[in-house]
């Protein structure tokens, strides 16, 4: 099966941002700042993870233009339950391109921590070898049937954050959300993966400015994943993440 890898530049190796993109981190373009999640445990505001377009073949979000975004709280990690796809603790959304907006939504008040702001310039697709029968098994919310399949077929999808295909389960398949009409459509790594050293250093502890990773959101070290129903009216997110 096809999966998609992005490739992340920092913003100042680019021309100012003037139109929705792909991007991870930072500031989100054109979410309606009514619509700016807030945590359930704590009642701040959340953190902007990543938004992603729609893309028939990338991430089928169910019409041209819908736009993902991907939030969790970040103001005291490890308290508030952001691993929880039902905690209020994170958020995932599914925007019409009648609701988007066409300029980046400022923080809804001070002391709301952000990410470190990468866009994505291209989407890299890979093979996994991952075949369509053997999908269905990863993605069965069933221990026992993902245990079933071959070690080497398990070992096959990869722990970096993509688009498309299935997901490396840190944990279980069973934490999937429940229902016909939910699809896996990605995950989300705790570090950020370059395909060039950067022109500025962005992790801090690299002597010398080559280093080709740097830190991300806060998963445990582990993997956040993202489904989407796009059978709702209106289309649903899920994110929840493992470690």
């Amino acid at each position: 099966m096809n999966t998609f890898i992005p490739d992340l530049v920092a913003p100042d190796e680019l021309p100012t941002q003037t139109a929705l993109e792909d991007k991870f981190g930072g500031l989100p373009w054109g979410l309606p700042p009514q619509l700016w999640p807030v945590c359930a445990d704590c009642g701040l505001p959340q953190t902007f993870l990543s938004q992603f377009v729609h893309h028939p073949q990338r991430l089928n979000l169910g019409r041209p233009g819908r736009m993902l975004f991907a939030f969790q709280c970040m103001h005291d990690p490890g308290v508030c339950e952001t691993w929880d796809g039902t905690s209020g603790a994170n958020a995932c959304l599914v925007l019409e391109p009648e609701q988007l907006q066409d300029s980046p939504t400022a923080v809804p008040e001070d002391g709301v921590p952000l990410e470190l702001e990468l866009r994505v310039v291209d989407w890299i697709a890979q093979d996994d070898g991952i075949t369509p029968e053997q999908a269905q098994s990863f993605l069965a919310r069933d221990f026992d049937t993902y245990l079933a399949l071959p070690d080497a077929v398990r070992d096959l999808p990869t722990g970096v954050t993509r688009l498309g295909s299935v997901p490396l389960w840190v944990q279980s398949p069973e934490e999937a959300p429940d229902g016909n009409g939910w699809r896996f459509v990605g995950q989300l790594e705790g570090a950020h993966r370059l395909q060039r050293p950067p022109r500025t250093r962005l992790n801090p502890n690299d002597e010398d400015g080559t280093s080709l990773w740097c830190d991300g959101p806060n998963f445990g070290g582990g993997l956040a994943y993202l489904f989407v129903d796009t059978e709702a009216s209106p289309p649903q997110g899920h994110l929840f993440w493992q470690c």
